[in-house]
């Protein structure tokens, strides 16, 4: 099954999602969302062991800080474009 849109109708849905988008993030509360991600976060989302989160952060692929010293942090735009990067659309 193949649907074909025309550009400029294209273009409209798309101006029309990124507003969308927009709206919803104008509306969010700017601190809804934490700008750090714990390691256990992080490893349940990438659905990786600790030693493959360690080896993509001594790669330096995973943007990372230290809590106390001890407690280690990833940055959140870090790991979404992680994500974005490595994910792969499913084409039916």
């Amino acid at each position: 099954m193949t649907i074909t849109v025309d550009s400029k109708a294209f273009k409209k849905i798309m101006d029309k999602l990124n507003f969308i988008e927009q709206t919803i993030i104008a509306m969010s509360p700017k601190n809804s969302v934490s700008k750090w991600m714990s390691e256990a976060e992080v490893m349940a989302l990438l659905n990786l062991s600790k030693r493959s989160l360690q080896r993509k952060r001594s790669a330096g692929i995973l943007e990372w800080s230290t809590e106390s010293g001890r407690k280690i942090k990833y940055l959140r735009k870090s790991v979404d474009r992680f994500l974005d990067k490595n994910s792969t659309m499913i084409k039916k």
